[in-house]
């Protein structure tokens, strides 16, 4: 399936309150990238981890599931960017406001 270029020229401006608004006014804002249980998880794993010793074997299994979540919420991330970047018509998931 080919894109046809439409020859319209849109300005994108990257802020803090919107991941970028674009000149026809358009918002893209970035979706929660963990789930609510996966963010309850990830706290209550850092606070058992802080309550560890360091350089103690049962200190990693905490350490792990905490790597494996932020890895998931990275790779969301950089799956919404790439989503986000690609501004065809078909793609589109900002909302007018």
């Amino acid at each position: 399936m080919a894109h046809e270029p439409t020859g319209e020229i849109v300005g994108i401006d990257m802020g803090v309150a919107h991941t970028a608004t674009l000149s026809t006014g358009e918002f893209l804002d970035t979706p929660e990238l963990l789930s609510k249980g996966e963010q309850r998880r990830k706290r209550r794993l850092q606070r058992k981890l802080a309550r560890q010793v360091k350089g103690s074997n049962r200190r990693n299994q905490p350490k792990l599931a905490i790597a494996k979540l932020s890895a998931k919420e990275s790779d969301r991330r950089k799956d919404d960017n790439r989503a986000s970047s690609q501004l065809r018509p078909d793609r589109a998931r900002g909302s007018q406001g």
